[in-house]
């Protein structure tokens, strides 16, 4: 009865966090066709700029708490006074950061001339920012509260996308595309925030320096780990911004999008399991890993089929989407395709797996050296094709590197634990 009950509530937030990923990913994606034929490769490719510089300080920001908090809020239920003093103490360590990463960009943007030339489009790609740090979705998340989530995104994603049609309408506009979508996040943000305190009724406490310094060096591996994934794509666009013109990183930002889409179907799948393979892991290792061999299928089996859509399907869908100006992120989206299945497969033994048993160091590693090997692909495949090709290629080998390092840790440390589990039962029988 009770794992009917668990597998049930499993159910119902995959499909609550599902209906938040088509408001946070594929509800733009309405406006994308309008968007782009608005203002063009160049000027949504400065768009695609801005995000990608602002996004080094969203992960900065975020620290690895949407991992270890979820972590220790879902431990911690039942604890009210353990919740609260947890939400306090990663909430003023995001804010902390957020200042330092505030002044840094001041500082970046008026020493860099070609980031000086934009500096209003940097400011106001900042909201996002803002949005990420006071997000509370990391502790709905851990409390299991999917619907609030919703709630907040569903509303304010909406609210950004009306918006756009309205007021969005010649190609020097990209400014305000650009406020409009930072703004989604922090309109998002503020709506959960009010639900969080009208509805759970958290009680601030000011937290120790002891309690922020624990919180910040248990969240320090995640945060490596997402760090090197954001070096990598982010400064893989910076990249090619300062090689290419910027007609060239809208090409790619435009396939990229639909990628981030598809990827993104993962995550209301995660973020469901996430926090129930953590109690499960703190509780019994052994029931947590046969928990996740019956997940791997449903997880990734989707993921072939969208996959293999994109791979026939891209240059109908970019010819749909983005017009004729855009043929080139055909070519993008092809090389690309395979990375929501390899995708799939690493949530699956990296983090229900790997992080949801603390493997939080191990798993820095993988990403560490895959940081590390991306740039080494990126130049050498510079030399045999298209800059802008070559880090379309390059994206779904690293996926492919992390999919296949997760896969690998999972069968020789889950071999251990069940042999483990299975000579302890038979010696607590014997």
């Amino acid at each position: 009865m009770l794992s009917n009950l668990i597998r049930h509530r499993l159910v119902k937030d995959t499909l609550i966090l599902l209906g938040v990923q088509v408001s946070g990913y594929i509800l733009p994606l309405v406006t994308l066709p309008y968007v782009t034929r608005i203002l063009g490769p160049a000027n949504f490719g400065l768009t695609a700029m801005g995000t990608a510089l602002v996004l080094y300080f969203a992960v900065v920001t975020d620290f690895g708490f949407a991992v270890t908090g979820t972590r220790q809020i879902a431990i911690a239920q039942g604890d009210p006074d353990l919740i609260a003093r947890t939400y306090s103490t990663i909430m003023l360590c995001k804010i902390c950061l957020l200042v330092a990463c505030f002044l840094v960009m001041v500082c970046l943007v008026g020493a860099v001339p070609s980031l000086r030339a934009h500096w209003p489009l940097y400011f106001l790609s900042f909201l996002q920012v803002v949005g990420f740090c006071l997000s509370p979705n990391w502790f709905l998340q851990g409390v299991q509260k999917m619907r609030f989530i919703a709630y907040s995104d569903y509303g304010a994603k909406l609210v950004s996308v009306i918006l756009v049609f309205a007021l969005v309408h010649k190609s020097s506009d990209y400014m305000m595309v650009s406020a409009l979508q930072s703004g989604g996040f922090l309109l998002s943000a503020l709506f959960g925030l009010t639900l969080v305190f009208r509805s759970l009724r958290i009680q601030l406490v000011w937290p120790a320096l002891a309690d922020m310094r624990i919180a910040m060096t248990a969240g320090w591996p995640v945060f490596l780990s997402m760090a090197s994934m954001t070096a990598m794509s982010s400064t893989n666009t910076m990249i090619l911004g300062h090689i290419t013109a910027p007609d060239q990183v809208g090409l790619l930002n435009a396939a990229q999008r639909l990628i981030i889409a598809a990827r993104a179907l993962t995550n209301p799948v995660t973020a469901a399991v996430y926090p129930h393979m953590s109690r499960l892991a703190s509780g019994s290792r052994p029931e947590a890993i046969r928990f996740l061999r019956k997940q791997v299928l449903w997880t990734t089996a989707p993921f072939l089929f969208v996959s293999m859509g994109l791979l026939f399907f891209a240059p109908l869908a970019v010819r749909f989407l983005y017009g004729p100006k855009f043929v080139e992120t055909g070519v993008l989206l092809r090389l690309m395709s395979l990375t929501p299945l390899v995708h799939a497969v690493s949530m699956c033994f990296g983090t229900y797996y790997m992080l949801a048993f603390g493997y939080e160091k191990e798993w820095s590693k993988i990403i560490t050296r895959m940081m590390v090997l991306n740039f080494v692909c990126i130049f050498a495949l510079m030399l045999l094709m298209r800059p802008v090709r070559a880090i379309a290629l390059t994206t779904t080998l690293m996926d492919i590197f992390a999919g296949t390092s997760c896969i690998l840790f999972y069968r020789r440390t889950a071999t251990l634990v069940l042999n483990t589990a299975v000579i302890t039962t038979d010696n607590t029988s014997g």
